[in-house]
């Protein structure tokens, strides 16, 4: 089981979620994302041939460190608190997925309810609906987004993203949970359609934790 401790909030104090098997996350504050980083490195470089040359090792290792630097910097940039991702091959390969929690979003503006805000965004993004996470309505975006011009990124992705309103806040807050995969190339594929299955069984064992 992972935990996470959200910064300055009212109760609930975090959350708790289970990952699956393989997966590990980077704690996105600038102070320990490295020592995050380093630690889902080695447990990577872990599953490596035991004979594989110590300098293709040292290789692999800058690599990969590169990677999880980039995709957590792109993550930071878009205000996440903590990134998950598979860091253990499955037939030589990494699953081609990740998801992101964000800080805490406060509503802004006088005179909005706080409904009419997650409405808004949810128009905007995708397909939505109502869901219940740990007890709680919630709302669930799926949308696929093509990928960004001039990058090297080939592929469109399949995004869903969980928009939860904070228990026992004073004023409204939300916590975004975004999940991102291009699955085979195919966002409509078998494939990409099982890794947001197993998204959506994830966000199934979120509960809100509390001191």
């Amino acid at each position: 089981m992972t935990e996470q401790s959200l910064t300055r909030s009212p109760v609930p104090t975090g959350f708790n979620l289970v990952l699956p098997p393989g997966w590990g996350k980077v704690d996105l504050h600038e102070e320990v994302v490295n020592e995050s980083i380093l630690t889902l490195v080695d447990r990577s470089i872990d599953q490596l041939p035991k004979d594989l040359p110590r300098d293709d090792v040292s290789k692999v290792r800058m690599e990969l460190f590169k990677q999880l630097r980039k995709a957590a910097r792109k993550a930071s940039r878009a205000n996440g608190m903590v990134l998950y991702l598979p860091v253990e091959r499955v037939r030589g390969s990494v699953v081609p997925a990740s998801f992101v929690v964000s800080e805490p979003i406060n509503a802004t503006g006088a005179g909005f309810h706080s409904n009419q805000v997650v409405n808004g965004v949810a128009a905007e993004r995708g397909e939505s609906e109502t869901v219940t996470v740990d007890g709680s309505t919630a709302t669930r975006i799926e949308r696929i987004v093509p990928p960004p011009e001039r990058s090297e990124i080939e592929f469109s992705s399949r995004r869903v993203e969980y928009i939860l309103p904070l228990p026992g806040s004073p004023f409204p807050r939300w916590l975004a949970v975004t999940f991102s995969t291009v699955g085979d190339g195919k966002p409509d594929s078998e494939y990409s359609s099982a890794l947001v299955d197993l998204f959506d069984a994830v966000m199934m064992t979120f509960r809100w934790s509390y001191e």
